[in-house]
């Protein structure tokens, strides 16, 4: 059994995402967000050293936030990508934004 710090929600939530290092714009789902970071779908393999800027519709906002690549894995008979992003430079209020979504989402 996998043991996490912080507990994933597992929730399909609109991405608007960049690479930092190419400029690349795309949009995306995610598969499951925590407080310290998300997991989102690509349509190609991005390197473990890229930066992301993302804007994550929490429904009632959308909450700019940056983020490290920390893996990038081909899905099973798939030609997508799950990749596993963590947050840096999270800010107070931005950090208890994420607090009351979980809260909300892990409620219903």
């Amino acid at each position: 059994m996998e043991k996490r710090k912080y507990q994933r929600t597992q929730i399909s939530l609109p991405v608007e995402a960049q690479v930092l290092s190419s400029k690349r714009y795309f949009h995306t789902v995610s598969k499951d967000i925590s407080l310290v970071g998300i997991r989102i779908i690509m349509n190609e393999f991005i390197a473990h050293d890229n930066s992301l800027r993302l804007d994550v519709n929490l429904i009632d906002r959308v909450l700019p936030l940056k983020a490290k690549l920390i893996w990038c894995n081909q899905e099973r008979l798939s030609d997508r990508y799950v990749v596993g992003l963590e947050f840096v430079e999270l800010d107070l209020e931005t950090r208890d934004h994420i607090v009351q979504f979980l809260h909300l989402a892990n409620s219903i």
